[in-house]
């Protein structure tokens, strides 16, 4: 298909295309090739149909403008229902602990039942967000320039400073809130950093702080910690690989096979009901996660203006580009600065190909199992509606500022992503 003069003609409509040896050929005109990646799993026509008609019921409804913060609709109400009911495990564990040591005897028996109940209750504990052990942290006396943009945000959003900021190797820029005191921390990507310019940088800072605005940390630690005692329990009732090795060694040795019998009727009950309710707190969770993305969508747009925020949701999709492209170099040319060469080769990026991952996350990201709404419908709604100046606007010396702050833990991140390759 491709010629010598770089262009060639789609085999569908027989419009004539530029090709790019560095990117996917595809037809503006009619999207043919426009998402030549096959999907994990197909899908039947009438799943998809409805998925976009979720996705398109949940676009009217922020496109009508009616909705301007993270509302108790049924859906969030209905995870926090399945979370709390989920997070009463380890607590009837403790409590059911302590009344057997209280009333309870012989006493020595009711240790034993106890301990039990002690075990279980650390086992379904809900986990507090932690920091992991690659990310480095970027304190306040460390880098005021960066300090000083989030702290604008902050105040001009009407939420809580950044506590601190870590800086990884992962393709994405995240907030949390860390430790039982919910400190709002902000964790830049390197691989994400590099792909944005200084206004998308402030878009995206002002999307994170805008999930602090309306909870949607506090919300997602309720969800996450449930989601860990169910995933404790579907682990606990899923079969395992000691599992097989002991039914093939029962075949094999002529044992009893009622402790494999009774394994397996445990898994196929319990662990079906586990996976289900997971399935149905998933489901409830999405929906209120996808439209708080679109409600930091709009913080971004208020802060950062209207074109930065659009600007920087297509950028996005070259995080996973960037970090590829990252990888290369520290593998295969680790004497290279890879981040000025991640840089340069991002800079020269064709728009084309940009154009194309927001036409395919139209065909791939409509799913109501995608924590993220599609691209193409975020940068829609932003566009479509009245155009916003910049409230805060970081300067090419201030962005620079941070860059420079930001070299020594972005080193680092990228020692750390290094180290963790295959020798």
């Amino acid at each position: 298909m491709q010629t010598e003069t770089g262009a060639t003609h789609c085999p569908q409509c027989s419009q004539q295309v530029p090709v790019d040896p560095r990117c996917v050929t595809w037809c503006d005109k009619c999207d043919w090739n426009v998402d030549p990646t096959p999907t994990d799993r197909p899908y039947a026509a009438w799943r998809l149909k409805l998925e976009h008609r979720l996705a398109d019921t949940l676009y009217r409804e922020l496109e009508s403008g009616t909705v301007h913060r993270a509302s108790w609709d049924a859906a969030r109400l209905t995870a926090y229902l399945l979370s709390a009911l989920l997070l009463l495990v380890p607590l009837t564990a403790f409590l059911g602990g302590i009344a057997l040591l209280l009333f309870y005897r012989p006493l020595w028996l009711s240790i034993a039942f106890a301990v039990v109940a002690f075990c279980l209750a650390i086992l379904f504990r809900p986990r507090m967000h932690g920091l992991s052990d690659d990310a480095q942290p970027l304190h306040r006396a460390d880098a005021p320039s960066l300090y000083a943009v989030l702290d604008r945000l902050a105040e001009a959003i009407g939420t809580q400073p950044v506590h601190l900021v870590v800086v990884d190797a992962e393709p994405n820029i995240w907030f949390a809130r860390i430790g039982w005191r919910f400190r709002p921390v902000v964790g830049i990507g390197v691989p994400a950093w590099i792909a944005l310019g200084p206004q998308e940088r402030v878009a995206v800072l002002a999307h994170e702080l805008g999930h602090g605005k309306h909870g949607d940390a506090r919300h997602g630690f309720v969800v996450d910690a449930a989601e860990t005692i169910l995933a404790e329990i579907q682990e606990t009732f899923s079969t395992q690989p000691l599992d097989d090795f002991r039914r093939e060694a029962g075949v094999y040795l002529e044992t009893d096979p009622t402790v494999g019998i009774v394994t397996r009727i445990l898994n196929a009950t319990v662990g079906a009901l586990a996976r289900s309710y997971g399935w149905l707190l998933a489901k409830a969770a999405l929906r209120s996660s996808q439209r708080a993305e679109y409600l930091a969508d709009r913080k971004a747009g208020e802060m950062a203006g209207s074109e930065a925020a659009a600007s920087m949701l297509e950028r996005t999709l070259l995080f996973s580009t960037s970090y590829l492209a990252l990888e290369r170099r520290l593998r295969f040319a680790p004497d290279e600065e890879p981040v000025a060469a991640v840089r340069r080769e991002l800079g020269e990026f064709p728009a084309r190909e940009i154009e194309r991952r927001v036409r395919a996350s139209r065909i791939r990201d409509t799913r109501t199992d995608s924590t993220h709404p599609p691209t193409y419908l975020r940068t829609r709604l932003i566009r479509t509606r009245p155009a916003t100046s910049a409230r805060v606007v970081l300067g090419p010396e201030e962005n620079h500022a941070i860059d420079r702050k930001l070299a020594g833990p972005a080193d680092a991140a990228l020692r750390e992503l290094q180290l963790s390759f295959p020798r």
